[in-house]
């Protein structure tokens, strides 16, 4: 799995942000797309290597390495 770099999509988190908040079409899309600018962002800071839904069909962030290495140090 550490090779997902993204795999869902601005339609795949709209349609879950319409299925989980019960919101229209616009208004997920919308959010979806502040999700996606979100993660990019994370991504380039290196924080995440990208998201992915899992089997539970929830929306899952893919920790970097250096991200991994500050979780470990504070356990």
């Amino acid at each position: 799995m550490s090779d997902i770099v993204e795999s869902a999509t601005v339609e795949d988190i709209a349609l879950y942000l319409q299925r989980e908040e019960g919101i229209d079409a616009h208004l997920a899309r919308s959010q979806a797309k502040q999700v996606i600018d979100s993660f990019t962002d994370m991504r380039s800071k290196g924080l995440i290597k990208g998201w992915y839904f899992d089997e539970q069909n929830h929306l899952e962030l893919l920790p970097s390495d250096a991200a991994m290495k500050i979780i470990a140090n504070h356990k």
